[in-house]
């Protein structure tokens, strides 16, 4: 019997096109309220592991003395290099139309105006340096919340411009981020002395009306990772309180173990014929038994006394089976763990028991990926939250928007920038590369401060 087979046409519905006007937000973005139109004050906790140990719990953490040098380490490798103002518009060449130059010309007094009160801030208590170690506490913290206080210079090559006098960083207990209801940031709540020390937490109606209301001009903000756009960020200890607390838990132990089995320990046994026998104990004078007696005088000798025993008294010394090793590896484990959640790798700090050249130089590239990282976030801060308001409040509005300059780090490895400069000499040696491409080659590849364009 012969099968039969259809190719009709499956039934469509009639379906109208779905359209959304492109233009503003229609998901709600957060959490709680959702549906509310109103600003909100965020908690001052940032995850679970605050809520639950309390808000100190990775600055505990950050004590830890691998989980801590970790983070030192880092902050260090990131800090290393000099911070440099650039303009947004590369130089034009000679040959290039005014209108480039007359651009360029703009974008370099905007840069040479950062530049300025950024040297400005190198002779007061807190030089750029400092204020970025500062902020990189946002790494365990999740962010770091800075205040700028501006002032009106009279006087030098800054004369008349309204430029930065300090940039303090605050501590998290004394405000509350404020956001929409689509999660942009709106400003602080905080602790101000003499004005307002009520940090509100929920639903904030007229946020213009509130004293102690600060609006993000003022503020200058670091965050690491967050979700659905939250400024409170995420510690970069979270993923290692496991191992941390595991470390915690076993710490006393092994304090316990070495003070008892240290230097062994001393038992004694006493002759069968004065068992039964009663004698004054030598420590407290009281007539006790004289096993009771010799179990004193065997304290007085484990605290590094001197003692007599009954004739026929047999002392033995104990000493552990183990000689720690058990806690030396449970640590060392605990501390791969910490180190590799944070540095994401090990070796970046930790001896390997295992593995070749290649391991480790492979380990250094993500070292040195982390840290280029971490520069950029820094980068991006400086730019957006100081360099861009300053240059807005100075120059206006278009003007910020076309020429604010670029806080740039260098972006090349110690270990890569050998190899990478001997590569490009015997390429400019060999006439593969034009002496015009090396301010490029400089920026991008060696990481030096770019130098004039090459003019011919």
């Amino acid at each position: 019997m012969k099968r039969k087979y259809t190719s009709a046409r499956p039934l469509t519905r009639n379906r109208a096109s779905l359209r959304t006007d492109p233009i503003g937000s229609y998901i709600g973005s957060s959490d709680q309220y959702g549906f509310v139109q109103a600003d909100r004050a965020l908690p001052q906790t940032i995850d679970d592991a605050e809520r639950d140990f309390g808000s100190d719990i990775y600055d505990r953490m950050a004590n830890d003395a691998i989980l801590g040098g970790a983070e030192a380490y880092l902050k260090v490798l990131a800090l290393s290099v000099d911070l440099h103002v650039m303009p947004c518009i590369e130089e034009p060449r000679p040959h290039e139309p005014k209108p480039l130059h007359d651009a360029f010309a703009k974008a370099r007094e905007a840069a040479a105006f950062c530049q300025a009160f950024i040297d400005r801030l190198a002779v007061t208590d807190r030089p750029i340096r400092k204020i970025l170690w500062d902020m990189l506490d946002a790494l365990h913290k999740g962010h770091r919340l800075a205040e700028i206080d501006a002032e009106l210079v009279t006087e030098g090559d800054l004369d008349g411009r309204l430029v930065p006098k300090s940039i303090r960083p605050k501590p998290r207990r004394n405000y509350a981020f404020v956001l929409d209801e689509y999660n942009t940031f709106r400003g602080v709540v905080a602790v101000v002395p003499g004005v307002s020390t009520a940090v509100r937490n929920g639903l904030i109606f007229g946020l213009d009306e509130i004293p102690n209301a600060i609006a993000p001009s003022k503020l200058m903000v670091l965050t690491m990772g967050g979700r659905d756009g939250d400024p409170r960020g995420q510690s970069w200890f979270r993923r290692a309180y496991d191992p941390w607390y595991r470390k915690q838990i076993v710490k006393p132990e092994a304090v316990k173990t070495a003070v008892q089995f240290g230097g062994g320990m001393i038992t004694a046994i006493a002759p069968e014929d004065i068992n039964q026998v009663n004698v004054q104990d030598p420590m407290t004078g009281k007539t006790v038994h004289i096993q009771a007696a010799i179990q004193s005088i065997l304290q007085q000798l484990s605290n590094g006394g001197t003692a007599t025993f009954p004739g026929g008294t047999k002392l033995e010394v104990h000493r552990p089976d183990s000689n720690g090793q058990y806690f030396e590896d449970f640590f060392d484990r605990c501390d791969r763990e910490m180190v590799t959640t944070f540095l994401l790798s090990g070796r970046a700090m930790l001896e390997a028991r295992h593995g070749s050249k290649a391991d480790t130089g492979a380990s250094q590239d993500v070292v040195d990926d982390l840290v280029q990282f971490v520069r950029r976030e820094l980068c991006d801060m400086l730019t957006h939250r100081l360099f861009r308001p300053f240059v807005e409040m100075n120059f206006g509005i278009d003007f910020a928007e076309k020429y604010t300059p670029h806080a740039t780090m260098l972006k090349m490895s110690r270990p890569d920038f050998a190899i990478n400069a001997t590569a490009v000499a015997a390429l400019l040696s060999s006439g593969y590369i034009d002496p015009s491409q090396l301010p490029d080659i400089d920026r991008e590849i060696l990481g030096l401060p770019e130098r004039a364009r090459f003019v011919g």
